[in-house]
């Protein structure tokens, strides 16, 4: 079975690998499932530095990174960043079992694809519920809810929310929506927990290993 490690950005991503997708993984073919944190300030550099030390314990590794506040970005996209992630582990073979994934824009996007139980759990009002909708009605998709440091999806959601805590109220809220409809809103964080659950599946279908036999 496979052992899986994602690296995370901070706290708040390592309480949602924790309480919403390792329950969701671990029976689809893992013996583990561990969000490891970075402690914030992600960086390229920062990251070959950790990728080595988890590919030397996991049978797989992925990540969990925001995109907004990832530093040096030098002009890359979301792709891009990804294709760079993988690049910082040189062997072959060791980069063949890492699965990088960028959120885009940010984590607390993702509760833009719940609106009505963000606003639920947080404090209910009109006003409130109508913001968080035509957030996501002007961008298209709550992936796409950034415009610049004032509207980022952190920004939003204090600006609405002055009590919001990421790390207390983030992965609570999708616990209570569901994992399934964040992602019938999301399509590239969707199609990130897939191949997620592939590797479980793909680990889970592969023959034992056997020990070579003495001579008779």
């Amino acid at each position: 079975m496979t052992r899986l490690a994602i690296s995370v950005e901070g706290a708040t991503e390592r309480e949602f690998v924790n309480k919403v997708l390792r329950p969701h993984l671990l029976p689809m073919g893992f013996a583990a499932v561990v969000g490891v944190d970075l402690g914030g300030s992600v960086s390229l550099d920062k990251i070959a530095g950790v990728l080595p030390a988890l590919l030397g314990g996991f049978d797989r590794v992925s990540t969990l990174y925001d995109y907004y506040r990832f530093k040096r970005r030098e002009g890359r996209d979301v792709a891009a960043l990804e294709q760079a992630i993988a690049g910082r582990v040189v062997d072959a073979g060791r980069r063949a079992r890492v699965l990088p994934y960028v959120q885009q824009y940010e984590f607390e996007a993702l509760l833009f694809a719940v609106p009505q139980h963000t606003c639920d759990w947080l404090g209910n009002t009109p006003q409130r519920l109508q913001a968080l909708r035509a957030a996501v009605a002007e961008k298209g998709s709550p992936e796409l809810v950034n415009d610049n440091l004032e509207t980022s999806p952190s920004h939003r959601m204090k600006a609405l929310f002055p009590h919001f805590d990421k790390k207390l109220h983030g992965p609570e809220i999708i616990e209570l929506a569901g994992l399934a409809a964040v992602r019938a809103q999301c399509p590239r964080f969707d199609a990130w927990i897939t191949r997620l659950e592939q590797l479980g599946q793909a680990g889970a279908s592969a023959p034992p290993a056997t020990a070579p036999q003495g001579d008779a």
